[in-house]
Parts: C-alpha cells; sequence; structure tokens
C-alpha cells in the first residue's frame, strides 16, 4: 500500500471514530446567564478559540461529544464550535424573557383589574337593587301606617255613630214611653174626672 492511500484509510478511520464519539441532536439551547462563552475549534480544552458569544444569545445544538461535556453549536453568523455543555440552557436568560415576562405581568394586572371592576359592577348593582327595595318597602310600610291610621279613624266614626243611634234609639223609646204615659194619665184622669163635670140629667128625667 502506497503512502497517499495508507493515510487516506488513517483519515477515513479518525472520521469514522469521531463520528462515533458523537450523538448528532437538534435542539436550539440558550447560553446561561451572566456568561461569556469562548468557542472553540474541537472538544476539549487543547483546542484553539475562534470567538465568544454574550449571555442569551440563541444557538442551535449541532452534536454533542460522548461523555456530555462539550456540545457543537451553530451561532447566529453561521460559526460552527464547540462550547463546554455546562454553558447551555434549555431557556433564555432572564434579561431575554425580561420584556415577555413584563407583557405576561401586564395582561394579568388588566384581567385583575378588569375582574376588579367587574365585581365592583356587580356589587354597585346589588348595592342599587337594594337600595330601591329598602325604598320600596319604607314607602308600603309608610302606605300601611297610612291604612291603618285611616282604618282606625273609620272604626272610630262607626264606634261615635253606634254610640249615637243607639243614643237616639233610648230617647225614641223614652219619647214614646212618656206619650204613652202621657196618654194613659190623661186618659185616668178624664175617666176619673168627667163623671163629675157633666149632669146626670138622663137619671134625673127618668125619675120624675
Amino acid at each position: 500500500m502506497n503512502k497517499k492511500n495508507l493515510l487516506i484509510a488513517v483519515m477515513f478511520s479518525c472520521a469514522l471514530q469521531s463520528l462515533m464519539t458523537f450523538t448528532v441532536l437538534a435542539a436550539d439551547k440558550y447560553i446561561a446567564e451572566d456568561l461569556s462563552v469562548y468557542l472553540k475549534r474541537g472538544p476539549g480544552p487543547q483546542y484553539g478559540i475562534i470567538g465568544s458569544l454574550k449571555s442569551g444569545e440563541q444557538v442551535s445544538v449541532l452534536e454533542t461529544s460522548s461523555d456530555g461535556k462539550y456540545t457543537r453549536i451553530r451561532d447566529s453568523k453561521n460559526r460552527a464550535s464547540w462550547i463546554e455543555s455546562e454553558f447551555l440552557s434549555d431557556v433564555p436568560n432572564l434579561k431575554e424573557r425580561l420584556p415577555a415576562l413584563e407583557q405576561e405581568l401586564a395582561i394579568l394586572k388588566d384581567k385583575a383589574n378588569s375582574a376588579t371592576q367587574d365585581r365592583q359592577a356587580l356589587i354597585d348593582n346589588y348595592t342599587n337593587q337594594l337600595t330601591v327595595a329598602n325604598q320600596k318597602i319604607t314607602e308600603l310600610e309608610k302606605r300601611n301606617s297610612e291604612l291603618q291610621a285611616q282604618a282606625d279613624e273609620q272604626l272610630s266614626n262607626v264606634e261615635s255613630l253606634n254610640n249615637q243611634l243607639d243614643e237616639k234609639r233610648q230617647n225614641l223609646i223614652l219619647s214614646w214611653f212618656l206619650r204613652g204615659g202621657l196618654v194613659a194619665g190623661i186618659g185616668l184622669v178624664a175617666g176619673l174626672v168627667l163623671p163629675f163635670i157633666i149632669p146626670r140629667r138622663k137619671k134625673n128625667n127618668w125619675m120624675n
């Protein structure tokens, strides 16, 4: 085997071994918070640095080493490089998430304010209904008191009329009684007095 073929075989063997030591992934990751990560040419400290990434930058995962310590990524500048796996995060950092969190918080506040307004409107509605009901109750109680007063007054008038009627009836009876007694008395007196007043002419003439 000549040197050229031997070199090709060695390169192919190394490439095959390299492919066997890496696991291919397809996922997006984020550089962890408060870090500036250096990009390396290979999966190990012995490889040179080719750049850096700031905290919060989004990268695409290409593969990871067999020991899991290094991950091959592609950044926004389309650079393929290696970084330590511990510097990757599944979620954006707080700085990147802050606008979304603030927007979500604003939505929650709006919902809370809307719920508070709806509850206050419901309370106000119930309060108004209660006020109207109390007013109607007061009016009905007042009307009832007026009707009761009128009924008491009418009852008093009826009792007064009954008393007057009884009094007139008693007076009428007494008047008739007095008239009857007077007529009887006059008749009795007339029966006793008239015989002495009227002359007994017929008797005297018969005897003569």
